[in-house]
């Protein structure tokens, strides 16, 4: 039978993080719907370090890195817990005083008000683009437009993403603004 990927990664992930004195706990973290790929992290029991995996990727998000650095010991997450909640409060602290110094300065951003349009959608299509990067792939009528009217006409828009063979339907909510 043949191993899922998911599988396969948590055991290298396993052995790449236990040269490094980790012990990995896994879990699946959660996604917005079936669509949506699969994530797992795995945090070290002893210290609190993480690692994250997917089809084909891993990453660290936190303020230890599971993949690149020596366990610090048993009893020592409490330790990793207070510096991302240090490293969070400089960050938010230093991003404040960034915001003020632009309000200082007299600088205003204009928000954007047009929905973004992707350029290497074929006219034929909508080409509108979610927040999440998908790209409206509906067919246009002569009006310009592709909204059905009446009640169960189904989403504003569907779309896929460059990333995967998911088709996804989007509100006009969630329409990317620029």
């Amino acid at each position: 039978m043949r191993q899922q990927w998911w599988t396969i990664g948590k055991q290298h992930m396993n052995e790449v993080a236990g040269e490094n004195g980790h012990t990995l706990t896994w879990k699946r973290l959660p996604r917005k719907s079936k669509d949506h790929a699969l994530v797992f992290e795995g945090t070290c029991g002893d210290c609190g370090a993480t690692v994250e995996i997917g089809n084909g990727w891993s990453s660290c998000a936190t303020i230890r890195n599971a993949r690149d650095e020596a366990c610090s010991g048993p009893g020592t997450a409490v330790l990793t817990q207070v510096e991302q909640e240090r490293a969070s409060e400089l960050f938010a602290e230093a991003v404040g005083e960034y915001v003020q110094d632009l309000k200082d300065a007299g600088v205003t951003f204009a928000r954007p008000k047009e929905p973004f349009r992707n350029p290497l959608a074929p006219k034929s299509e909508c080409g509108l683009m979610s927040r999440d990067g998908y790209t409206c792939n509906r067919r246009l009528n002569k009006r310009g437009t592709h909204n059905m009217s009446g009640v169960g006409s189904g989403p504003d828009h569907v779309g896929t993403h460059p990333d995967d063979d998911f088709t996804m339907p989007f509100s006009d909510d969630d329409l990317l603004l620029a």
